[in-house]
């Protein structure tokens, strides 16, 4: 009987800033993923997410580009080389960690200078 089976999956998940250094992680991650895929057959899922200025999470993620592989930050502020993205997303392949970013704010009220009044978190 021949059974096809799922790849392994490594989730790769950038904050990303406006800036060069940004864009160069996005890419690099991206080219990475299909190496990966086609070499390892492990399908690595690219999440980006871009964080404006006057957003609040960027408050709390000053230093980007920030990398988070499989629930674990691997590295911060910085584009690791080639050859460290994919240690990283090797090392991760059947990793995972419970991280408290399943905490999203759904809801949040500005008033005057405060950066939040009022909010709703949801798990």
């Amino acid at each position: 009987m021949d059974r096809k089976l799922d790849p392994p999956r490594v989730q790769v998940v950038l904050y990303l800033g406006f800036d060069e250094e940004s864009e160069k992680a996005l890419k690099l991650v991206w080219d990475i993923a299909q190496e990966i895929l086609d070499k390892y057959g492990v399908w690595v899922e690219v999440i980006p997410y871009h964080i404006w200025v006057h957003d609040p999470i960027g408050l709390m993620n000053p230093d980007l580009p920030k990398i988070v592989i499989n629930g674990k930050t691997m590295a911060i502020g910085r584009t690791p080389s080639r050859e460290e993205l994919i240690d990283m997303i090797l090392s991760r392949i059947f990793a995972r960690e419970e991280t408290p970013s399943d905490l999203v704010v759904v809801a949040a009220l500005q008033r005057n200078d405060h950066i939040f009044e009022e909010g709703v978190l949801e798990y």
